[in-house]
């Protein structure tokens, strides 16, 4: 029986998981296409949250739960937060049902987990150098997406994990606008060995925050050390630096350690250490109606919510969007004889509904904390008035438990789903 073709436009953390889980089932033949000529080892420190790392576990890719490839605080919290000056402790995540280490929040390079993710594709599956200019669903079984080198692809589902800016919802949501958050943010990655002997390096993952700007510097993984740092830009002054919406753009280890040199001691000594930097602007996009067009393309991960970089959540986020397109197409369609158009629709909207709700709140509580510090900023623009540190003390101490995003259960949920589906009378065999 012939499989159902499934082409997914994105390497990324998302695309890669998707190729990953979907590749499982045996009635889907899956492709991926990405814009990049290869998979280089660029990119920056990011975490994977105990949800990301149970569901990767899931999914077979052991090598992001060792200690080799992602770093875990040796005390038992998350994350740390401290005063950009003083140096003492504002607020602590702490973990609610997270009883084994590896699956506790992990620090790692995103090449490192990329590379974890690639062993577990063969590379017949993975077409680079495909630089997507349109997906048409003009025919009415299939998509054709056509690519900047003039080749096309036909497919039954196409799914784009194509990034925040991605070609694929451009297609269907040509006016999705992207908007600049008002902040710099710059990050390097580099030997650990090169700020280890630095008095009172923290043990955990600590981060240092102001009222204005921020400094995150950790281990990855066993050798390695990544900085992540922000601050904010004065968009009402037509002449002020880092106004333009770059992406991994190079950057002067000078400017950071200007930004940053009425921080504490530590932060100074570590940013002294620095020996490249690059530059990004954070943006980030309102809700989408919906992420599926025409019952046959489908959004997951920066491509569905476009939330810019927050809470760190990103990768964990598409992860586990890729394994409810994979539970929900799973139970909908088992083998290659239960293929059709109605069962594919079924999969598409126990998919949305199972990860929605989620993601929405991730883009309300992210478009409020943009809202709130820019107003912020505004009054320090226009009146030189920066926030108390007493009310800056509550702020930070009175944030929001995060425990709802990385401890997460995608599969309980997506039970949840589908149990309500089947109550209100939606039948698979049916269909």
């Amino acid at each position: 029986m012939p499989q159902l073709k499934v082409v997914i436009i994105g390497g990324g953390v998302g695309g890669l998981t998707a190729a990953i889980a979907l590749r499982q089932h045996p009635a889907l033949h899956v492709e991926l296409y990405e814009q990049a000529t290869s998979f280089r080892e660029i990119g920056a420190l990011i975490g994977l949250a105990p949800n990301g790392l149970r569901t990767l576990e899931k999914l077979g890719v052991e090598d992001v739960l060792t200690d080799e490839i992602g770093f875990r605080n040796p005390d038992p919290i998350p994350m740390i937060y401290k005063h950009w000056k003083t140096g003492d402790t504002l607020s602590a995540d702490k973990y609610h049902n997270v009883p084994e280490k590896r699956h506790q929040m992990a620090r790692m390079h995103r090449a490192s987990l990329q590379k974890a993710l690639l062993k577990k594709l063969p590379s017949d599956v993975l077409h680079l150098g495909k630089r997507v200019v349109d997906v048409d669903v003009s025919d009415e079984r299939r998509v054709i997406v056509t690519f900047e080198d003039s080749t096309s692809v036909a497919a039954d589902l196409v799914i784009g994990a194509d990034g925040i800016k991605s070609r694929v919802r451009k297609s269907f949501v040509p006016d999705h606008e992207l908007k600049w958050t008002g902040d710099a943010i710059f990050r390097s990655t580099f030997p650990y060995e090169l700020v280890k002997d630095i008095p009172d390096l923290p043990r955990n993952s600590t981060h240092f925050t102001g009222p204005r700007s921020w400094f995150f510097p950790s281990r990855m993984g066993k050798d390695e050390f990544g900085v992540t740092c922000s601050f904010p830009v004065n968009d009402q002054d037509p002449d002020a630096p880092f106004q333009d919406l770059v992406w991994n753009a190079p950057a002067d280890v000078q400017t950071v350690q200007e930004a940053f040199k009425d921080f504490n001691p530590l932060v100074r000594a570590i940013a002294a250490r620095i020996p490249s930097v690059r530059r990004y602007a954070n943006v980030a996009g309102a809700g989408l109606k919906h992420w599926t067009f025409s019952n046959r393309v489908t959004l997951l991960g920066d491509a569905a919510h476009t939330h810019g970089g927050a809470f760190a959540a990103g990768a964990s986020l598409a992860i586990d969007d890729a394994y409810a397109l994979y539970l929900a197409l799973s139970t909908t369609i088992q083998t290659s004889a239960e293929v059709s158009p109605e069962r594919l629709a079924y999969a598409l909207s126990l998919y949305e509904t199972t990860r929605r709700p989620q993601s929405d709140r991730v883009l309300r509580v992210v478009h409020g904390m943009i809202t709130d510090h820019r107003g912020r900023m505004g009054r320090f623009w226009e009146e030189g008035v920066e926030e108390p540190d007493e009310e800056f003390r509550q702020r930070v101490a009175a944030r929001l438990d995060p425990v709802w995003l990385t401890e997460h259960d995608v599969e309980k949920t997506f039970e949840k789903v589908l149990t309500a589906s089947r109550e209100v009378g939606v039948e698979v065999a049916r269909l």
